[in-house]
């Protein structure tokens, strides 16, 4: 019927528009002076960065009584899975409320990683974070999910993922990524992003980050550039191994080819992938199947299927 060829219609358009997104990037890549291209790249002089340890945590921010709430925000505990080992299938009407939830967690992300400025503390975005959340009415998902003491997740350098905004001001050059999540209408949306602290400028002089903010083009000293430089490289990578998992999703396909199109792109910089930890689904519970790994045993194997 209509409906169903407006569908089919809508979702040929995206996977166009994704293909072209990731051709962008390889473009962008190709012909970017801001950073080596994998095809040249030559590892520089390691950068040492002062390793990251606990600095002081604010307390546990609280939550208006009036906002829903998810079944773990007051004692902490997860419940079991009401769908331990099947993948959900959202209908229309789920569809509409992850979209809802989706789309304000993207919104309040772009938000966060405007505020990532040297000499900012992570637990100063996370009040912000928190607040931006609440003011749209909805529940900052991370907030006392097993425990966990904030409504974002701030991960610096060589943290992988998870980290816990606390009093450390950012500093110049640093890699943060932030987990944006809220819980709005009975689901849960969950995203995250990564930017480089302090490389930006008013004008576009040699291309732009994937916010579309210009790169940093002068430097006081070789290492600066030397350092940003190869952040922008990794950034970039994720981004286009991102593009590429995105072009591996749709009916019938298989979950292991996910992973696998992420391992190629890292392969391909000649960089490794977090094996620990695995891509999730997301509904009314905050993590469920389907679980997508990644590594050098997902261009081999095959298992479940979309």
């Amino acid at each position: 019927d209509q409906r169903t060829m407006k569908a089919v219609s809508s979702q040929v358009t995206r996977r166009i528009k994704i293909s072209q997104s990731r051709r962008q990037l390889i473009n962008f890549r190709q012909a970017s002076t801001a950073f080596d291209s994998k095809d040249v790249y030559s590892k520089p002089e390691i950068h040492e960065r002062e390793p990251l340890r606990p600095y002081p945590l604010s307390a546990m921010r609280t939550v208006p009584g009036n906002i829903v709430r998810p079944p773990y925000a007051d004692t902490g505990e997860v419940p079991y899975s009401l769908f331990p080992n099947q993948i959900l299938l959202h209908d229309a009407a789920s569809v509409k409320k992850m979209s809802r939830a989706a789309r304000l967690a993207r919104q309040v992300l772009d938000y966060a990683c405007t505020l990532a400025k040297p000499g900012v503390t992570t637990d100063e975005i996370d009040e912000a974070v928190h607040e931006e959340i609440i003011r749209r009415g909805a529940y900052p998902s991370p907030l006392n999910y097993h425990g966990f003491p904030k409504s974002v997740c701030s991960s610096i350098n060589e943290v992988i993922c998870h980290g816990i905004p606390d009093a450390r001001p950012l500093q110049f050059g640093d890699i943060v990524s932030f987990d944006v999540s809220c819980f709005i209408g009975g689901v849960h949306g969950d995203n995250c992003a990564t930017v480089i602290v302090g490389d930006e400028q008013e004008k576009d002089e040699i291309g732009v980050d994937w916010r579309g903010v210009p790169y940093l083009s002068t430097f006081d000293k070789p290492e600066d550039e030397e350092m940003l430089r190869s952040g922008r490289r990794l950034v970039h990578a994720a981004r286009e191994s991102l593009y590429a998992a995105i072009e591996e999703c749709g009916p019938g396909k298989c979950l292991t080819s996910v992973g696998g199109a992420i391992q190629e792109v890292s392969d391909s910089y000649g960089y490794s992938t977090v094996t620990k930890y695995r891509g999730h689904g997301i509904s009314s519970e905050f993590h469920t199947a389907p679980y997508v790994k990644v590594g050098s045993r997902c261009k081999k194997r095959a298992c479940g299927y979309i």
